[in-house]
């Protein structure tokens, strides 16, 4: 990754006074005018999530990459789904055994008594009863856990290539193509070459996990043969793949030290939501300070800003991204469609506003707007 000096615009590598890949300017009436500051800002942030989702409706080409991220959370719903109702027959077995004996009851009148109950098929009933209420307690928390933890997962790298072509409607390029990708292999023949690997890569998974033993191991040991065998039939290919890894991997890297940084944030802020009057107000500011942070993942990851970078970026503006975070935030708790609107909405919105805001402090003093010439 580049050591970014962000052009005060489009915020992508731009060490001299103009930048090579916005010019300064951009085709979205919207950006034009994006040197803002105090309530301006703070507006803009509370509209970043649902101008995201207009950013989304209103681009060609984009909402199709939203399909697969989709799908496969829907399969990662059905597989945890499955594992939870099977979890729930256990728990049930265990709550009614076979033997009253196992139970080591030491009065004989209780002995009798749920002797009676068995018979009749009453502690049959309660059983099935609890086991259902069970049943779906254990459903809600493993849904809205796959639409949230999962699909935010699953969605990253098909939102990083939404982004690209958002940023290619605001000014012609992608400035991040321009600046790392390594070859010129168009994207539709990577994705078309990924799938036609990840078929026979998802059958070996799948066989890996059902074949007992060792050879199962080995079955899961070779799920990447069929990339790498792509990548030597056609070496461009193997080339993106290769920068892809490498982005991916340093992308999680530090969103993984972003998400350790906000976590510790909350706890030690947890006792503000005991203060009376101004405490919970201002928990919920910081939590969504930190959700600002963990969804704007992909246009810093894009722009290569370390996380330095990112936090002096967002304490500048922290009105805005605060209340970005927020609405995000009350989103993200309706229960499956909150994730699946909120994560690209949020994301694309998220991109929007970084945009939008000045970067100007973040370049060298001499680089300025106001720098004198």
């Amino acid at each position: 990754m580049l050591r970014a000096t962000p052009c005060r615009l489009c915020g992508y590598d731009a060490p001299a006074a103009d930048c090579p890949h916005c010019g300064h300017e951009s085709r979205d009436p919207s950006l034009r005018d994006a040197r803002v500051g105090g309530f301006r800002a703070l507006l803009d942030g509370v509209r970043a999530v649902p101008n995201g989702l207009f950013l989304l409706a209103t681009t060609s080409g984009v909402k199709r990459w939203l399909i697969p991220p989709v799908l496969l959370t829907f399969a990662a719903f059905v597989a945890l789904f499955v594992w939870a109702l099977g979890l729930v027959d256990v728990l049930v077995g265990l709550a009614t055994p076979e033997d009253v004996e196992q139970l080591g009851l030491q009065w004989h009148w209780l002995e009798v008594a749920l002797l009676w109950l068995v018979k009749k098929g009453v502690a049959a009933f309660f059983a099935k009863l609890t086991g259902i209420l069970l049943w779906l307690v254990v459903s809600s928390v493993v849904a809205l856990y796959a639409f949230s933890i999962v699909y935010e997962a699953i969605a990253g790298p098909f939102l990083d290539e939404i982004q690209g072509r958002i940023e290619e409607r605001w000014f012609g390029r992608d400035p991040r193509d321009d600046l790392e990708r390594p070859t010129a292999l168009p994207t539709q023949r990577c994705v078309r070459l990924s799938l036609l690997a990840g078929a026979p890569a998802l059958a070996l998974f799948v066989a890996g996990w059902l074949v007992p033993g060792w050879p199962g191991w080995l079955l899961l040991l070779a799920v990447p043969t069929p990339f790498l065998f792509a990548g030597q039939v056609q070496p461009e290919y193997g080339r993106w793949l290769g920068w892809v890894v490498r982005l991916e991997g340093h992308t999680l890297w530090v969103s993984i030290k972003a998400s350790l940084m906000v976590g510790a944030l909350l706890l030690v802020c947890l006792p503000l939501k005991f203060v009376p009057i101004l405490g919970l107000p201002l928990f919920m500011a910081i939590a969504g300070f930190g959700t600002a942070i963990t969804l704007l993942d992909i246009p810093f990851s894009r722009r290569g800003w370390p996380l330095g970078t990112r936090i002096e970026f967002m304490l500048d503006n922290w009105m805005p991204f605060t209340a970005f975070g927020a609405v995000a935030s009350l989103l993200f708790l309706i229960p499956v469609l909150g994730p699946l609107v909120m994560v690209p909405g949020a994301s694309i919105g998220g991109l929007w506003l970084l945009v939008r805001l000045d970067k100007d402090r973040l370049r060298p003093r001499e680089l300025r707007r106001d720098a004198p010439r």
